[in-house]
């Protein structure tokens, strides 16, 4: 097999994919608006899952109305989510049984996530899993949050791979946009989100017990074959 058709890394977002987190955000943001008596939309949960800090409370802000820096609000939303990460943080079913055999498959694995650094320092730490990721980047360490695809770029430039050589593993729309705008095959697990929302990956799941190292494979090799086979039309 040509090296370019190999599965030579795998890059998992954080949020919703190796941590069962994404209700808790909520939670957080639930609690920073009530200390401003004003009501926690659930819908602002798809439009906001996957951005960055600082791109998240922005919306916020914009959509509440608040008179209020942006620096200020995503220090007292990280503090409220990191409180519920040391009281309520858990792996989600199966991920860490996936990270484990990739690593043990010695394909690099990296951490991509749109959570600042000190967020996914307490997240790896908490579960001691750090040194399963061969890089770990967190949102304040590129240009552009998801949906750009700087972060998924970066990884694999910094873990020495072709983009067409990754996967990505995410569970938010605007995860899978980043994957796909990077040119990388696209896994995505809709426990977040909906299959529908979620339509733009290459393969769907709905639980990581469907998902082994041999499937991962068999993803990046059909879509390197398809983008082939249309190079050549």
């Amino acid at each position: 097999m040509e090296k370019n058709r190999e599965l030579e890394a795998v890059l998992f977002d954080m949020d919703g994919v190796i941590i069962d987190s994404e209700p808790l955000w909520s939670k957080a943001e639930q609690q920073l608006l009530a200390r401003r008596n004003l009501r926690y939309s659930p819908q602002l949960k798809t439009v906001m899952m996957g951005l960055d800090s600082s791109e998240a409370v922005g919306f916020l802000i914009k959509y509440y109305d608040l008179k209020e820096s942006v620096g200020d609000v995503v220090e007292e939303r990280n503090q409220l989510i990191a409180g519920l990460f040391r009281e309520f943080l858990r792996p989600m079913p199966h991920a860490l049984q996936l990270v484990r055999s990739v690593h043990a498959a010695e394909i690099k694995t990296g951490l991509a996530s749109s959570s600042p650094k000190e967020l996914v320092d307490l997240a790896l730490g908490r579960l001691n899993i750090t040194g399963l990721f061969d890089l770990i980047l967190s949102g304040d360490q590129v240009a552009r949050g998801k949906p750009a695809p700087d972060i998924y770029l970066t990884a694999a430039r910094k873990l020495g791979v072709s983009h067409e050589s990754c996967l990505v593993i995410e569970d938010a729309p605007h995860g899978v946009a980043a994957a796909k705008a990077a040119g990388m095959c696209c896994l995505a697990i809709s426990t977040s989100a909906s299959e529908p929302e979620l339509a733009a990956a290459d393969r769907v799941v709905g639980d990581f017990d469907q998902v082994d190292l041999a499937l991962l494979q068999d993803l990046v090799q059909h879509r390197i074959q398809r983008s082939q086979s249309t190079q050549k039309k």
